[in-house]
């Protein structure tokens, strides 16, 4: 018989094998050290049949931006079976299970690196983040006219109070990125331990913005960008003039930027090679907490009737009412259809209603596709009340 619970402590080596093995990945000591220490502040679940681990999943609990506004968020990671074991349902019920533990703990959103779509829809997850990947050649990186602020190479204990202040005053506002804790920057680095950090200062010695580089690329004579964060034109220029002083060493630049990113129109040359890449899926964990906390655009009051579909959390499976007034709201379940007025009723699954609330997608666009269904007056409505924005991710888990 198979059982289904938290794995405990000594049983993390057990779960450090488990995703060696099924991400053939080399087993060492500093990413065994590395694995420990995002087991201790998540929570992991498995699968165990006499006391043997054969599929396991974890959870970090995180916190990301939202139009200025943050959300707790589990990250899920690490879901591995061994080959023996798949294709029996394991799989299926620890995602039950880790949903259910999220709504228990007001984990409202939920965010994941598919290894397939199709397979996380079964679970209400949708694609809602892109990138935007860049292939410069030497010859077309851009020419920016110099600035009279400065580029500093620093090491990361040196730096690390400006780059989470500067990260924070770039993304508080935006759609979807990590809130980084001290141990998400921590672990992020870990996950850099090659990487450059240089710092741009104005001319009257302000921190306006950051590099993180590396020179190991997946390709030699490759210079990838990894991050980028720039608070002023300046910033973004005097960056690029940093970038392009390197073109003695490489012959290729690789960017890795967020889907809202889109800046080869600034280049001389801009038909550099230019991939928009799907990446991450999330889902609204808790449908009604997401609305009470959704910073919707104040207007006139006005009231919706929204149906959610989704067959993995019951909680959010129906009809809600949602009342929108000046300074505040209220969010009521519908238990009868019939209750809701005649021509009132906006209706999808939990996933096209992720994609709306997170940006990924327009209500509009939604309705073109016949994602949402519902009346063409409501639909404008909810429109204007939803803050325009991109979704963006730098961070992997």
């Amino acid at each position: 018989m198979t059982t289904y619970k938290t794995v405990q402590f000594d049983q993390y080596e057990e779960m450090f094998d488990l995703a060696n093995y099924a991400f053939n990945k080399e087993k060492t000591a500093s990413r065994e050290k590395k694995f420990n220490e995002l087991c201790v502040i998540s929570d992991c679940y498995g699968a165990f049949k006499e006391e043997t681990l054969l599929s396991q999943l974890i959870v970090r609990p995180m916190e990301v931006y939202l139009h200025g506004q943050t959300f707790k968020m589990g990250g899920i990671g690490s879901v591995a079976s061994y080959p023996e074991n798949r294709g029996g349902g394991d799989i299926a019920k620890l995602m039950t299970h880790a949903l259910e533990k999220m709504h228990e703990q007001g984990q409202t959103l939920s965010y994941l690196a598919p290894f397939s779509y199709p397979f996380y829809r079964r679970y209400g997850y949708e694609q809602c983040f892109d990138e935007l990947h860049y292939t410069i050649d030497v010859s077309e990186l851009p020419k920016m006219k110099k600035t009279n602020g400065t580029i500093r190479r620093m090491e990361w204990e040196e730096a690390k109070p400006t780059l989470k202040e500067m990260y924070e005053k770039r993304y508080a506002t935006s759609v979807g990125p990590l809130k980084r804790s001290e141990w998400d920057w921590e672990f992020l680095m870990l996950s850099r331990e090659d990487s450059f950090i240089a710092v741009y200062y104005d001319e009257d010695g302000l921190a306006q913005g950051y590099l993180m580089y590396s020179f190991k690329g997946q390709k030699a004579g490759t210079f990838v960008l990894q991050e980028m964060v720039y608070l002023t034109q300046s910033a973004f220029k005097e960056s690029w003039n940093f970038i392009s002083s390197h073109k003695a060493s490489f012959h290729t630049f690789f960017y890795k930027a967020g889907a809202h990113e889109k800046i080869a129109y600034l280049f001389d040359n801009p038909r550099i090679k230019q991939e928009l890449v799907p990446y991450m899926m999330a889902r609204i964990v808790t449908f009604e907490e997401f609305l009470l906390a959704y910073p919707f655009k104040e207007q006139a009051n006005e009231t919706f009737y929204l149906e959610v579909k989704d067959e993995q959390a019951h909680w959010n499976a129906g009809i809600w009412k949602v009342e929108l007034f000046l300074t505040t709201r209220k969010v009521t379940r519908i238990t009868e259809k019939k209750d809701v007025p005649k021509d009132s009723l906006l209706s999808g699954t939990i996933q096209y209603w992720t994609q709306i609330f997170m940006n990924y997608r327009t209500i509009e666009e939604a309705a073109f596709f016949d994602r949402i269904q519902g009346d063409d007056r409501l639909i404008k409505n909810l429109s204007r009340r939803i803050p325009a924005g991109t979704p963006v991710l730098f961070d992997y888990f």
